[in-house]
């Protein structure tokens, strides 16, 4: 096993499952820590802003720093930043995210760019039709990420990959997705370490989000059977992960950590 500069965990079916931490994530994290092997928490997320992820974390015991979180919604701001985009139309389950994209004019008519997170039920006909109106009229869709489905507290549940597929296939347009698997979001979760990219491992549980993510972006992968992991998913899939273990509770083993 390599000895890793670097580490980047996904978060939801890695460190915890509906609203508990997987067995053991927290005695793996502090043993990395004592290793003194930098960490971060890449995350796709978006029903949620950073600010209350990290409240989440904290609540079911383990606590995070802010600035060790990188999100989608994070990636999704950078980029319309340097797309030069003054009006947005923020389509995102949390209204205290509109506030993290309050350097742009939010407006329901027009947008430069339609900015879109998993609404969950709230993906109706109504919406969907709305989005792809202001898309064949001429607004960017930028989706925080592409995901096909989540481990939600009742199973696998479609996630906001299946909106989006929806919307590209009546516009004739293809999204700009943000998230994993871009490699952008990993490099930037890694840039503040000034390490080789292949020096840096990651953790997930998604096959193509994180271990495809991982591979595009240069880094070594570990797939976890926690989360939303499928052995028929895993055994069809031509992306094979560097490593795979039972649970992030078998990493420092892996690792060859005390």
């Amino acid at each position: 096993m390599m000895d890793p500069r670097g580490i980047l965990f996904d978060l939801d079916g890695v460190i915890y499952e509906g609203n508990s931490l997987i067995p053991g994530s927290v005695e793996a994290l502090n043993k990395i820590k004592l290793a003194k092997i930098p960490y971060h928490f890449i995350t796709n997320t978006t029903r949620m802003t950073k600010n209350d992820l990290v409240v989440f974390l904290k609540g079911m015991g383990l606590n995070v720093a802010p600035e060790s979180v990188f999100s989608a919604p994070q990636v999704a701001l950078e980029y319309c930043k340097l797309k030069g985009y003054k009006k947005i139309s923020l389509i995102v389950p949390d209204p205290k995210m509109e506030q993290d994209f309050s350097s742009f004019q939010q407006v329901d008519i027009n947008p430069d760019a339609i900015v879109l997170g998993d609404m969950g039920q709230f993906f109706t006909f109504e919406l969907l039709n709305q989005l792809f109106n202001k898309a064949i009229n001429g607004s960017q869709i930028v989706a925080m990420h592409k995901n096909r489905y989540w481990k939600s507290d009742v199973g696998l549940t479609i996630d906001l990959g299946t909106f989006v597929a929806a919307l590209e296939y009546a516009s004739g347009k293809s999204a700009a997705v943000m998230g994993k698997p871009d490699p952008n979001m990993f490099h930037l979760a890694a840039e503040l370490w000034n390490v080789p990219p292949d020096s840096v491992i990651v953790i997930g549980d998604d096959i193509e989000g994180d271990i495809f993510g991982a591979q595009n972006a240069g880094m070594k992968s570990v797939l976890v059977k926690t989360g939303k992991f499928r052995e028929d998913v895993l055994a069809q899939s031509k992306i094979k992960p560097d490593y795979i273990i039972e649970s992030v509770a078998n990493l420092p083993s892996l690792l060859r950590l005390s």
